[in-house]
């Protein structure tokens, strides 16, 4: 992190931070601002699970790809945790990037599988572009009606009662997923990391829009079955 100059750059921290974090089988997003999370949380969330910093701060969600547990694995090997094999390792490398960030950044580094603080992921892949969110009512068109409601029956057949409860409405919710470009659902968000005075006007990005409708479809069935 030596090489990023002044003033902060937002694409050269992310090339930067994404070169640190491929050895690990972990990648970064695209970045966004805490305002544009925040301002989601708010109108769908009243205000919940929000980031603690200005709205101009940037900030960088960071996941696992593929080949992620072959890290798991080799940190277990070395250093034997007794629990918490995946978040263990998912730490030791939070805690070399803490030692690596400038302090002049006054970045905060979390590990968003522990918490607290809590983050809703989804909504971080979703305003920065870095992935699409897919929920039932994205699927449009002829024959949507029918297939909505035959997903919702099946549920209501196959979610157990003593874990979803008697409620028709809740064993019938089909919830939304995001899903990437590349790895499909084949990634995980592990940590959050918010530059608190690395702050820049960024354009909010259009969210993404890949999937057919009828992989929309497949995913939310996969998904919620």
């Amino acid at each position: 992190f030596s090489a990023l100059q002044d003033p902060f750059d937002a694409t050269q921290f992310q090339q930067v931070l994404s070169t640190w974090l491929a050895p690990m089988r972990l990648e970064c997003s695209h970045p966004l601002l805490v305002g544009w999370y925040n301002k989601a949380r708010a109108e769908t969330a009243d205000g919940t699970q929000s980031i603690e910093g200005p709205d101009d701060a940037v900030a960088f969600a960071i996941y696992s790809v593929p080949q992620f547990l072959e890290v798991v694995v080799e940190h277990y090997a070395r250093e034997k945790p007794e629990r918490d094999i995946v978040d263990g390792a998912t730490n030791a490398i939070l805690g070399e990037l803490r030692n690596q960030l400038p302090s002049s950044l006054d970045a905060q580094v979390i590990n968003t599988d522990v918490g607290p603080p809590y983050f809703h992921v989804q909504t971080i892949g979703a305003v920065c572009a870095e992935d699409q969110h897919v929920e039932a009512e994205d699927v449009k068109g002829e024959g949507s009606a029918e297939w909505r409601e035959d997903l919702e029956d099946r549920l209501e057949e196959t979610r157990d009662p003593k874990m979803w409860g008697t409620e028709s409405a809740m064993r019938r919710k089909i919830f939304g997923v995001n899903v990437h470009r590349v790895w499909g659902g084949w990634y995980a968000y592990r940590a959050l990391v918010v530059l608190r005075n690395g702050k820049q006007a960024l354009e909010k990005p259009e969210p993404l829009e890949f999937l057919s409708i009828e992989d929309k479809k497949r995913v939310l069935s996969e998904y919620n079955l």
